[in-house]
């Protein structure tokens, strides 16, 4: 199916779009976990992207989730309180990242992406729309992501914003190489080449539901026994008893006590430690103080042979009395 808002005109802009996979995680995510959420693989969800952009260089690193409402019409309106509010939080964290343009899921743009398109040329004058389409089929090979640039184009003798395809690249830092790779290996972690991770949580998860069950067998016992359920087993009931003796105490006041004399301790080892590089901080600061109070007093009176008892420098004839007033 044509869209009827992407203008088929070649694209010369010259723009130079790079993604990171972080952003393309970030969409999929995103759409995996509405769809989840809301049982229904129709939805569509929105977001802004983040990046830095040099001359005609685009490079997108990040993303976030923008909530939106939706009108029986079909028109979608963007949080802008929440979006102003996201960005300047992400600006406290990476203060060279700008808001470059906005995404959304769906198998081609639409009017109501035109609209919700022209809700950010406020922030940006010419945003780029990056595409998500879940629905593609999983055997090809392509990346179901198309990024869109805006023009004005004249359709029936009136201009009108639409949209473009741009070609972009993606490209992959050191750590996000093996972010992905740890993902890629997460999903076939029943497979004989699984994540090391996935594996040794998942035995963690096996070994404590294990260990729930026992505790729940046991505490069903004890209260069998004292309903008169079941009979009374004095050996087995020994066990249960020294099995619970040895657990550590959580609550008492014995425990609060030690609780709170190792806290004390740390507590008291970190003053310490702070009291410890504040005593260095003033003692290196006294000796630069003491530093340049004696070459201020060299270059005032050291050329000039003070007292007239040495040469420059020489101090050998400095009055008693002048020693003891504070000099600089």
């Amino acid at each position: 199916m044509q869209s009827d808002v992407v203008s088929e005109a070649p694209n010369n802009s010259g723009l130079n779009v790079t993604l990171h996979p972080l952003v393309i995680m970030n969409m999929s995510d995103h759409w995996t976990r509405t769809r989840a959420q809301n049982h229904d693989a129709s939805v569509t969800v929105y977001g802004a992207l983040l990046g830095i952009q040099s001359g005609r260089e685009i490079e997108v690193f990040n993303s976030f989730e923008l909530p939106h409402v939706a009108a029986p019409d079909g028109i979608v309106t963007i949080d802008k309180n929440y979006f102003v509010t996201k960005q300047e939080q992400f600006r406290q964290v990476f203060k060279d990242y700008d808001f470059l343009g906005w995404y959304s899921t769906g198998a081609w743009p639409t009017r109501s992406d035109i609209n919700v398109h022209n809700q950010f040329l406020a922030f940006n004058e010419s945003p780029l729309f990056a595409q998500l389409n879940p629905h593609l089929a999983a055997t090809s090979r392509d990346l179901p992501l198309t990024v869109y640039e805006s023009v004005m184009d004249l359709v029936n003798g009136a201009p009108q914003t639409m949209f473009v395809r741009s070609t972009y690249r993606v490209e992959t830092g050191e750590a996000e190489r093996i972010a992905v790779d740890h993902v890629a290996k997460a999903v076939a972690a029943e497979a004989s080449e699984g994540s090391g991770l996935i594996a040794h949580l998942i035995s963690q998860r096996n070994a404590i539901k294990m260990l729930q069950t026992r505790i729940r067998l046991l505490y069903q016992y004890v209260q069998d026994v004292q309903n008169g359920t079941l009979p009374r087993d004095h050996n087995l009931l020994r066990q249960i008893s020294s099995l619970c003796n040895r657990l550590p105490t959580v609550d008492g006041q014995e425990f609060r006590k030690e609780f709170l004399t190792d806290q004390n301790d740390v507590l008291l080892i970190a003053y310490l430690a702070a009291l410890t590089k504040g005593a260095a901080d003033v003692n290196s600061l006294v000796e630069r103080f003491n530093v340049a109070g004696s070459e201020r007093v060299r270059r005032l009176f050291g050329a000039k042979g003070v007292g007239g008892g040495g040469g420059q420098g020489s101090f050998s004839g400095f009055p008693t009395s002048m020693m003891g007033m504070g000099l600089p």
